[in-house]
């Protein structure tokens, strides 16, 4: 897992081995973005090397420059930002965190990065932190042998106000979002043969043991006994039957309870109105939904919100099994509606009615 931390030191001075500046789009080309403290004669270095190179300064646009004169830092980065705001007006946080990830993202296999963008406060901070650690992620599963790369191994965020409280608490929230979205890109990356309903329940279980997050499951006798049609149907042509998991934050005091609702996927073939070929390669993807959910109900109790967060995982497999239900079919929902089935690859919706009733019947503020 990548580590950050903030530093209030120079940018100049810092020994690591990659410094991430930024660049801003500018009437001749790019222009070197405020917000790094170097030396004249080093930005005047940068300022003739983004001309040499036709630098645009666009967003997602990075620039690699070896050996810059009064950096310690042997190699330097320079993200594009796009046009800078209005004179007086803040730096937008998404603008941030895109240019901080699309450098991270490009710095595979350097270990130790500092990023000196502009922004000031705690939300320029924790936007800067959280798009470094999103661009740092890569998937560790599956291979037999060590990836040939892997992302940076340390990050220090520069910023004048790295001993503020609020900043910290920014740096803080940026690790605890970068680590739920990293276990629900992991989730979504794990081959469908190794996550199906039950191993994504274990997995869950198992990630929420040592938070404040209660864990329940339901299993295919008890969404049976509970009349949950719409998951159990879309699951019985598979050999991997369905789940419902439930993942509960209830902190005291709590000033209002949100439920989320996830689509969990774990393969969808289509069922027995099946998909072209081409059309299942990203179908292992198809429980993202569910992932997020799970992500976010960590990430509340992690951060300790003061909010109750309810997350129901909507899990199944969609598979055209010997007994995997057919197009003409009826089935009784929870809550007692009936639906015909006319295409079994609309399965999103039959195990999110299924979720949604049941989220429903906790009577949560929003839903």
């Amino acid at each position: 897992m990548t580590t950050l931390t903030v530093s209030d030191r120079p940018a100049s001075d810092l020994k690591v081995d990659a410094l991430v500046l930024a660049t801003v789009k500018a009437d001749s080309g790019a222009a070197l973005a405020p917000g790094h403290d170097l030396s004249k004669a080093t930005g005047e270095h940068l300022t003739n090397a983004l001309t040499a190179l036709s630098a645009k300064g666009t967003p997602d646009e990075v620039l690699k420059l070896p050996a810059v004169p009064g950096v310690a830092a042997p190699l330097v980065v320079l993200t594009g930002l796009g046009a800078a705001p209005a004179r007086g007006a803040a730096w937008d946080d998404e603008v941030l965190r895109r240019a901080a990830g699309s450098a991270t993202r490009a710095l595979s296999g350097v270990a130790k990065v500092a990023l000196a963008l502009p922004g000031a406060g705690a939300a320029a901070v924790g936007a800067v932190s959280e798009g470094a650690l999103y661009g740092a992620y890569a998937f560790a599963g599956h291979r037999s042998q060590p990836a040939p790369s892997t992302p940076p191994g340390a990050l220090t965020v520069l910023t004048a106000e790295a001993r503020d409280k609020d900043v910290k608490a920014a740096v803080k929230r940026a690790g605890a979002l970068a680590e739920a979205r990293a276990y629900a890109r992991d989730l979504v990356n794990t081959a469908p043969n190794l996550l199906y309903p039950q191993t994504f329940a274990d997995s869950v279980r198992e990630r929420a043991a040592k938070t404040d997050v209660k864990v329940s499951v339901l299993d295919d006798k008890a969404l049976l006994k509970g009349g949950f049609g719409g998951i159990m149907g879309v699951g019985q042509g598979s050999a991997n039957p369905p789940r419902i998991v439930t993942m509960t934050y209830a902190p005291s005091k709590a000033r209002a309870h949100i439920a989320f609702v996830g689509k969990g996927i774990t393969f969808d073939s289509g069922g027995l109105c099946i998909k072209p070929p081409a059309s299942m390669l990203t179908m292992k993807s198809d429980m993202a939904g569910a992932a997020a959910v799970a992500a976010a109900v960590l990430a509340a109790a992690e951060l300790q919100l003061p909010v109750a967060v309810t997350g129901y995982l909507c899990l199944a497999e969609n598979m055209p099994g010997g007994n995997a239900q057919r197009p003409g079919d009826v089935v009784t929902m929870r809550g007692g509606k009936t639906v015909e089935i006319i295409d079994t690859d609309a399965e999103g919706r039959m195990v999110m009615a299924d979720g949604l009733v049941l989220a429903g019947e906790k009577k949560p503020d929003a839903i």
